[in-house]
């Protein structure tokens, strides 16, 4: 089973949020959503999470950024948006997802999720990991 498949099936069979597999061993899991915790684990982790594979409950536009500048080679997305998959189109990685939405809201559903609407028109992994780390880390 790949590093992909291998994350994508602990993330399904365990209800976590994300997880992070590399080399087939689990390096990393979360049941922590939103992009607070995948951020830490980008920052925390850095250079060891180039080349592994990503599995994640929901990913839109901010998370698919962080994941590029992390180096993720394979991305796993129950949920993903249509700009996250536009930013994806863009690169050669590979990506599986199951259901893709418009939008990601925000935590009780009344508007689209702030981090999505900081890098809205941002299209560099770097900048949108800065302007992300400025909102969760003041």
């Amino acid at each position: 089973m790949n590093d992909l498949w291998m994350a994508r099936e602990h993330l399904l069979k365990n209800d976590l949020s994300f997880v992070i597999v590399k080399n087939g061993e689990i390096i990393f899991e979360s049941r922590e959503g939103g992009v607070k915790k995948i951020l830490e684990t980008v920052r925390d982790y850095g250079q060891k999470l180039a080349n592994s594979a990503l599995a994640d409950k929901v990913v839109g536009k901010a998370v698919m950024l962080i994941a590029l500048k992390a180096g993720f080679d394979s991305i796993y997305a129950k949920i993903i948006s249509k700009s996250a998959l536009d930013i994806a189109s863009k690169v050669n990685k590979s990506l599986v997802y199951d259901e893709i939405v418009e939008f990601i809201m925000n935590r009780d559903g009344t508007d689209i999720c702030p981090f999505e609407k900081n890098v809205k028109f941002v299209e560099d992994p770097e900048v949108a990991y800065n302007i992300l780390c400025n909102m969760v880390f003041k």
